[in-house]
């Protein structure tokens, strides 16, 4: 007899053959534009993609969701949070330099919102933490409290609170790390 299905199959919408087929078209096209930013000779030219590599992205998303939600939501996200690194390396090594203040603060604001799923980290620190190499939550609370001291324009109590978080946060994995030890 065959297991009922789960609640989370039971809200799936099975795709029909054209909206696979549109689903694949975005995938390619999104895997060409990942490859040509990639290969690209300048950083100014990957820059460039990523608007177009964004759109793929958000096509994607809204395609996935109309499937399945938390599919949606676990291959879109190791793939934003890909994009928002190479987009900071990309910032690091100048590539954003040849757009005009629009096009700078549209892919600023979109690259940097990861930031601010850090407790105490609003837009605007956001976007100070990514201008200085730092794209998100992962790589924030792997810095020391030195470091953060070195950055320039997080406003004291912000800084206040991320060497406060950063200090709870190594306070809990060092109590783990210690149990996990006595466990042996």
């Amino acid at each position: 007899m065959p297991a009922s299905p789960t609640p989370a199959a039971k809200n799936r919408t099975v795709p029909d053959r054209a909206t696979a087929l549109a689903l694949h078209s975005l995938a390619q096209r999104l895997e060409r534009e990942l490859l040509a930013a990639l290969e690209s000779d300048s950083s100014q030219a990957a820059v460039d993609r990523l608007e177009t590599i964004s759109a793929c992205c958000d096509q994607l998303a809204d395609a996935l969701q109309q499937i399945d939600s938390q599919l949606a939501q676990s291959v879109l996200e190791s793939l934003r949070l890909g994009l928002d690194r190479y987009a900071c390396d990309l910032y690091q090594r100048g590539g954003w330099e040849h757009l005009d203040d629009a096009r700078r603060t549209t892919l600023l604001s979109r690259h940097a919102i990861r930031l601010t799923q850090a407790k105490g980290v609003g837009p605007a620190s956001a976007q100070v933490l990514f201008v200085n190499g730092i794209s998100d939550p992962e790589r924030l609370h792997q810095l020391t409290p030195e470091v953060l001291d070195e950055i320039e324009g997080l406003n004291a109590a912000v800084l206040a609170r991320l060497k406060s978080d950063l200090k709870a946060t190594r306070g809990k994995e060092a109590g783990a790390q210690g149990k996990l030890q006595r466990g042996k």
